[in-house]
């Protein structure tokens, strides 16, 4: 008969491992629970002169390749890219950091994928739509269409919703102008249109879209967007400075997380209010942002970009500690770079933008996570640049990167560092894009490259 001491012995052995296990089960249990921050990628693009982030840049920023290396750029899962005229997204479904592009005057070819179409407006059927099942549509993106095109091809466009329901649609003209595509097609993607007030009812039935580019041609706007139940990504272009937003604008969409702005006026941050989960924001303001400090009941901000040439904007009243992705405009003083950088130690990517005020890049020793850098036309401290051992990515102006020198010496000083070259294209000011529309500029921005004209 066993003992109730070796009874207890087995008791207190049997309760001291279930404790253990217990425990080891819970720390699984909450590391799995806890979301970790998607890590920024290092994307190489061959077959294209140049290649813009929209999302995480907008326009002022292009980055070219070499004679040897690909085009690199920086982004994340929901990145839209600009090149070569077309739009793509950086979606869930790549797994590659690769992409090989290839253009026709019909296809947008990415690592040998149909990403894009262009819908010509002349009135006949391209051979492809003769052939549309000999194709495949399976990584199909956007179409690209003017504002108008021929009756004739609906049928055709019906058989492609068929393989492809929720195609972007980049589309050159008003939004109205889309009434037959929208009856064909419930795309996730929306650039390049122009919106009213009139065009809210047909904007609110569209149940699956993500991402949506505008035009606001109203002035006097009063009543907030309409309810977009999955939309994330929200890229206001061209916004003359004589348009106020409301600052219920955002009410209905409060779970947007991406916020791109281009105006040629002042912006109240005071607009992002509604906003419960804004972890990108980037802007392009000719004038003031105003309110600045209210970015900071914004804890969930990881990307910070706030430029403009004549831009009237205080750093120093921003504190933000999950951020990670910043941009510093042309206007920024070495003193508010260097407090800017000691509060925000978790930074990981940094661009200057047109800055030549900053002379000394020493702070950013600082930071240990420190992992991509970007320097858009001037290079004032390429002495501590060589320093920055915990670089993966490093970007450079072309002229700059042109000396075989000066780039063989910076490849020796940060062997690890993948090194590509940029172009800046000049938005601070606003003009540009009061005079063009968007997709005009991107068309122009596509030639300019194609034909080898530099900034």
């Amino acid at each position: 008969m066993k003992s109730p001491g070796s009874f207890k012995r087995k008791y207190c052995y049997f309760s001291d491992h279930f404790c253990f296990f217990m425990l080891f089960v819970l720390i699984i249990f909450i590391n799995s629970c806890t979301s970790k921050p998607e890590p920024y990628s290092v994307l190489e693009f061959t077959g294209t002169e140049g290649i813009n982030n929209l999302s995480k840049s907008y326009l002022l920023m292009l980055h070219e390749p070499d004679s040897i290396n690909p085009a690199l750029i920086m982004g994340s899962k929901g990145d839209l890219f600009w090149c070569d005229e077309y739009i793509f997204e950086y979606n869930n479904s790549i797994a590659q950091k690769k992409f090989k592009l290839a253009n026709t005057d019909t296809f947008l070819y990415v690592n040998d994928k149909i990403y894009s179409i262009n819908i010509p407006v002349k009135n006949d059927t391209t051979p492809w739509f003769n052939a549309l099942r000999n194709y495949d549509f399976s990584e199909l993106q956007f179409i690209n269409v003017k504002s108008e095109f021929p009756d004739s091809y609906s049928k055709d466009l019906t058989a492609l919703a068929e393989i492809k329901p929720d195609a972007g649609i980049f589309l050159q003209g008003d939004f109205s102008d889309m009434t037959e595509l929208l009856e064909i097609f419930n795309p996730r993607i929306i650039a390049g249109t122009s919106l009213t007030g009139n065009d809210y009812d047909q904007l609110s039935r569209l149940t699956k879209l993500e991402v949506l580019m505008i035009t606001l041609k109203d002035s006097l706007i009063t009543d907030p967007l309409p309810f977009m139940p999955e939309l994330k990504q929200l890229i206001l272009t061209e916004l003359d400075k004589d348009v106020v937003l409301p600052e219920n604008f955002l009410v209905n969409n409060k779970q947007i997380e991406r916020i791109i702005i281009q105006t040629s006026g002042s912006l109240d941050i005071s607009l992002l209010n509604p906003l419960d989960n804004l972890k990108e924001l980037v802007l392009n303001v000719s004038h003031e942002v105003i309110n600045p400090d209210l970015l900071n009941h914004h804890t969930k901000l990881e990307v910070l970009s706030v430029t403009g040439d004549e831009l009237i904007y205080d750093p120093d009243l921003v504190s933000i500690p999950g951020l990670r992705w910043i941009a510093f405009s042309s206007n920024v003083t070495q003193d508010e770079f260097n407090s800017f950088i000691d509060n925000h130690a978790g930074l990981e990517v940094i661009e200057l933008i047109r800055n030549d005020t900053i002379g000394s890049l020493q702070a950013l020793k600082k930071l240990r996570n420190l992992y991509g850098l970007a320097l858009n036309e001037a290079v004032t401290d390429i002495a501590t640049i060589k320093t920055l051992n915990s670089l993966k990515y490093l970007s450079l102006p072309h002229d700059f990167l042109a000396d075989p020198e000066r780039n063989a010496d910076i490849k020796r000083s940060l062997p690890d560092t993948r090194i590509g070259a940029n172009e800046g294209f000049c938005l601070g000011s606003g003009w540009l894009l009061l005079l063009i529309p968007l997709v005009l500029i991107l068309s122009f921005f596509g030639r300019r490259i194609k034909n080898g004209i530099k900034s």
